[in-house]
């Protein structure tokens, strides 16, 4: 275990938290401990497992039949439905960029970190003809994306890839930066690969109005594997540390928390395989129907008045590489920036 301290601020140390199991997994029952940053409000797993702990709390990502599952929904199509998530994450990002009078060009250079299975490369792919990488640590996202995607994948960190400089006018990062134990060096990479003029959209799980309340028994909080949760005024400090310019920052709207969360307080243990991916064992399809009931009933409402409220618990910044010469923007830090 090593020791570990706010990334925006690591000489305020951390006061005492909370502790939590797995129960993503539901791998073992090890207490691990989360403090909190007195400074900024963000947590922080400290002290946090060394890369060799930690691997077998990544061994259930992508397992077979989640693979199987997506090659059966790409087969049955229509590709919007296959990609369910990824396909509504890459209409939103089209579309945010061209609110912001920067919409996506056809062959624009996009970079996706910590990209998964390739589906919101693919996303992009079809909405607006992008050329698209992605970089993950797993060799099993770069077969399944080449494979069902047509995806290239890099294997390995991205500080390791040696991608040119001033090279992608687009770089993405969906709930990647909570893994990384360093995030001043991946958003120093992140700012030296992006064009001059190029955006960054950056989400992450956030400490929001339910995680606070759940604290080590929140869905999205996944320890050990995430080793922090960063409040947006956190996320900011860090990106316009990287030298970007922060133009908007969001709270989206992402169902599940509450629905999850409420299962774990009532115990459930090891929700990613037993809930996710069928096929599931009778008692399994039970809990899956009460995960989904409580979608409908209580998370979706719930949901939707915390997004208004910008109360949700996922934070996303959209920012920009200034130009050389380019003028200052001085952004407002709103309730949804906290």
């Amino acid at each position: 275990m090593e020791r570990a301290r706010c990334p925006l601020h690591p000489e305020a140390g951390l006061r005492a938290g909370f502790q939590a199991t797995d129960r993503f997994w539901g791998i073992d029952e090890v207490v691990f401990h989360y403090g909190i940053c007195p400074t900024c409000g963000a947590w922080v797993l400290d002290p946090r497992p060394t890369p060799e702990e930690i691997g077998p709390y990544y061994a259930g990502y992508y397992a077979p039949r989640e693979l199987e599952a997506r090659r059966a929904l790409l087969a049955r199509g229509p590709l919007s439905l296959a990609l369910g998530a990824d396909w509504i994450r890459a209409k939103d990002a089209a579309r945010q960029l061209q609110r912001l009078g920067a919409p996506l060009r056809a062959g624009a250079r996009v970079l996706d970190a910590g990209c998964g299975l390739g589906g919101f490369l693919r996303g992009l792919v079809a909405l607006r003809g992008v050329t698209a990488r992605g970089v993950d640590f797993d060799a099993r996202c770069a077969a399944f994306a080449e494979e069902a995607h047509g995806v290239t994948v890099d294997v390995g960190e991205l500080t390791g890839q040696g991608y040119p400089e001033d090279h992608f006018e687009l770089i993405t990062s969906w709930h990647c930066l909570e893994h990384v134990y360093d995030p001043r060096a991946e958003l120093a990479e992140y700012a030296r690969v992006l064009a001059p003029g190029g955006h960054l959209i950056l989400e992450t799980p956030t400490n929001g109005f339910i995680a606070q309340r759940l604290k080590g028994r929140g869905l999205f909080l996944q320890a050990p594997t995430h080793l922090y949760h960063l409040r947006p005024r956190t996320l900011r400090g860090l990106v316009e540390g990287a030298g970007l310019e922060v133009l908007k920052i969001r709270r989206p709207w992402l169902p599940s928390e509450i629905a999850g969360g409420l299962l774990m307080a009532l115990g459930f243990s090891g929700f990613a395989p037993r809930l996710l991916f069928p096929p599931r064992p009778f008692k399994d399809r039970l809990w899956h129907a009460l995960f989904m009931g409580l979608i409908l009933c209580v998370d979706l409402p719930i949901s939707a008045l915390l997004a208004l409220m910008g109360s949700t618990g996922v934070a996303q910044i959209i920012a920009r590489k200034p130009r050389a010469g380019d003028p200052v923007k001085v952004m407002e830090l709103g309730a949804v920036g906290r």
